[in-house]
């Protein structure tokens, strides 16, 4: 039986006006035939009005609630496998990062082990270490850039101690070399020699030159010192040890050894001692110098001269001493300058030989040795004995040195040399 257009219409109008829940809990007290109207308006709302989703309490197909809860399904799953691909992703470099580190310290590890060991080298055979590829031969571009080449005849090699160095580029330093000298002996033990021009040397002390922050090495250096000269430097380290009531003395105990450890160490005191016993003590002495790289002597020559100047303005500004700073002095400095080739930017060889040898008159003569031949060539002389002053104090005293190894080493082999008697040392060297 279908229902009057008033009673569909008061239907509709119930259903809007009147909630879910209220419906649900609504108990009609009218008459049975007006509660069936009602159910039966009900039903055809639900099937026909848009509105009816709003009252039901299961979301139909197409609702936003259903949408809503697919899509935040999917969501859901979507994050999981992304979460899951970032922390495989994580994973994997983590694991990679593992194995650079395992790597590096693999690396490491194998450095260390295959690093040359100075101890080991010390064992080593002199010849052994000494044999050199023919296939590397450095010839120099030019000649010396001097008026005579003079050969030292004295420069032949010959099978004497060697001593390690520190370093496997240059593993050994010979204990004794030979130099020519031309000038009368300075001491009366030396007298004995007469007009003998081979003078024999002894190593006192040696080090490596090292540069910037990782102490990146350029050569090594050594000190010798005429072996008949060795009682002159013995007499003036003891004199500076003892007070001058006791200049008697021939040696020293243990306590004063320390002390001129000291004081030969300490920057004012021992470039005092340093700048005396060079100046005016009639010693023999030489620099022997040998780079660890292929070099030039324009760039040792620089650094030479940089030292020497900053020493000289070091006496002018500190010590009020002008002697550095007059018109001969440049041109003495000058002399060094062209002892090295001039402006000619001549190669030095790794291996080779630069000797810079001190006369007892404070003379300074230049020297290239080669180390494959073994020729000896003069370069150059620089007669002011200032110019070898300046630069053997850059290696001996002071606060800033050219090597602290050097100035170290040179340090013990002269504490050395106080442990015995005033020239039992040449006596047994010779």
């Amino acid at each position: 039986m279908n229902a009057s257009p008033a009673r569909t219409l008061l239907s509709r109008r119930v259903c809007r006006c009147t909630s879910s829940k209220l419906r649900s809990t609504w108990t009609p007290t009218s008459s049975p035939r007006l509660t069936r109207l009602l159910s039966s308006s009900a039903q055809n709302n639900e099937s026909t009005s848009p509105q009816s989703s709003f009252s039901s309490p299961i979301p139909t197909y197409g609702s936003s609630e259903l949408l809503r809860r697919k899509y935040q399904k999917n969501n859901r799953e979507s994050d999981i496998k992304k979460d899951k691909a970032e922390q495989a992703r994580t994973v994997k470099r983590m694991r990679w990062a593992g194995y650079g580190i395992a790597a590096c310290t693999l690396a490491i590890f194998g450095t260390i082990s295959l690093y040359p060991d100075p101890r080991k080298e010390k064992s080593l055979e002199p010849s052994k270490t000494e044999e050199k590829s023919t296939s590397n031969v450095v010839r120099l571009d030019a000649p010396p850039s001097i008026t005579s080449s003079i050969i030292d005849p004295s420069s032949k090699p010959q099978d004497v101690e060697q001593i390690a160095t520190g370093t496997s580029s240059i593993p050994f330093f010979p204990r004794i070399i030979h130099i020519a000298s031309d000038v009368p002996p300075s001491t009366p033990t030396s007298a004995n020699e007469g007009g003998q021009s081979d003078v024999e040397f002894q190593l006192i002390g040696l080090g490596i030159r090292t540069v910037s922050l990782l102490s990146i090495q350029v050569y090594v250096v050594g000190l010798y010192i005429a072996v008949p000269d060795i009682a002159a430097l013995q007499q003036r380290l003891v004199q500076a040890a003892v007070p001058p009531s006791e200049s008697v003395a021939t040696t020293l105990v243990p306590s004063e050894k320390s002390q001129l450890k000291e004081l030969l160490l300490d920057p004012e005191r021992g470039e005092q001692i340093w700048n005396e016993i060079i100046k005016d003590g009639q010693l023999r002495t030489a620099f022997r110098i040998v780079p660890t790289r292929n070099t030039d002597f324009m760039h040792l020559r620089d650094g030479f001269v940089r030292g020497i100047t900053a020493r000289s303005a070091h006496f002018a500004s500190v010590k009020s001493d002008d002697s550095f700073q007059d018109e001969s002095f440049g041109a003495a400095l000058n002399e060094f300058k062209s002892a090295f080739g001039g402006s000619a930017r001549r190669k030095l060889p790794k291996g080779d030989i630069l000797l810079l040898v001190r006369d007892a008159q404070g003379k300074m003569t230049v020297w290239n040795e080669d180390n494959k031949k073994g020729d000896r060539v003069q370069m150059g002389v620089v007669a002011d004995e200032r110019v070898g002053r300046l630069l053997w104090l850059g290696y001996l005293a002071g606060k800033n040195v050219s090597s602290e190894d050097a100035r170290r080493n040179v340090v013990e082999g002269c504490v050395e040399f106080v442990e015995r008697p005033v020239g039992t040392v040449a006596t047994q060297v010779v």
